[in-house]
């Protein structure tokens, strides 16, 4: 999604300057931060708005097998036979550079339950569980069908192969052969189950090995908003977790929340996130739908 794109999206919103200060303390609003590395600051310094532009569509991975975001690696498009793997071997030539893809692990507060619930219980570890946006859509399939999803959800309709010449650099078959060949689209119809998203979607950057910040905010970020959410009584339609690597981690805390209103189905994206900011962004962002100026990460 371009940022002109973005910002037609976001015209409809309204904006407030700052995230108003906490009306009241759950016991970790007003939490001491915990101390980083000399080299491993939070940036304070730089205004936030465009440093960080949303992608065209976004992959969250609940299949992933991975139960602790602190031992995760640091790159996800290298844990093999992943499906991150398998879609990062395989987007060169099927998708466009003007429609950048974010492909994410996620961990939620009812991960296990959540995956039950679409019938997906790890005994196959072939059967893929993603969420994807701004489709707003929940898919199940097999990672064998990696290249017909990229094909069927992450190429726009219009998108043509073009043609590169290099006199000095020889194409690799592979590559030759995407150009010239559509990829067949046969039976995908059954290969895919679709269902829709029916809760918001708030996310943290929790990813330890790939920046300490982010690793150490993440749990107390998690925990202020699983007590407020509870407070303003939208625990229950709303979905809490972790994400992998977004970006921008000397802006951490890093947040994400994706409405479930399939009229505003585009991510709004926060950093430099602390507790005593939850309530603001819950009040303001959640509840009366205005955009926080002060910690947005996108085009203004």
């Amino acid at each position: 999604m371009t940022s002109t794109l973005i910002r037609r999206l976001h015209s409809k919103a309204r904006f407030v300057p700052t995230c108003p200060k906490p009306e009241y303390d759950t016991g970790c609003t007003f939490c001491r931060l915990p101390e980083f590395p000399a080299d491993k600051q939070i940036d304070m310094d730089r205004n936030l708005a465009s440093t960080k532009t949303a992608p065209w569509k976004h992959v969250l991975i609940l299949s992933h097998g991975i139960k602790d975001f602190n031992t995760m690696p640091a790159k996800i498009e290298l844990i093999p036979e992943s499906l991150s793997s398998n879609i990062n071997h395989l987007k060169n030539g099927r998708v466009s550079a003007h429609h950048p893809i974010l492909v994410s692990n996620i961990l939620l507060q009812s991960h296990e339950q959540i995956m039950k619930a679409f019938g997906v219980d790890g005994t196959d570890k072939n059967e893929q569980l993603v969420y994807l946006y701004p489709d707003n859509k929940v898919l199940k399939f097999d990672i064998s069908k990696t290249v017909q999803f990229i094909t069927k959800y992450l190429t726009p309709p219009d998108h043509q192969l073009e043609a590169v010449y290099n006199p000095f650099k020889v194409l690799k078959q592979a590559a030759s052969s995407i150009a010239s060949k559509p990829v067949s689209t046969e039976d995908d119809t059954n290969a895919f189950t679709e269902y829709p998203l029916k809760k918001n979607l708030v996310l943290i950057c929790g990813h330890t090995q790939r920046d300490v910040r982010c690793g150490k905010l993440a749990p107390l970020l998690q925990d202020e908003f699983s007590r407020v959410l509870e407070n303003e009584n939208l625990d229950k339609e709303t979905e809490l977790g972790l994400i992998s690597h977004i970006g921008g981690h000397a802006y951490a805390g890093n947040v994400i929340y994706f409405p479930k209103d399939t009229q505003q189905n585009h991510g709004i994206w926060y950093g430099r996130v602390f507790p005593e900011k939850v309530q603001g962004i819950v009040k303001e962002t959640m509840l009366n739908g205005n955009i926080i100026q002060d910690l947005y990460r996108g085009d203004v």
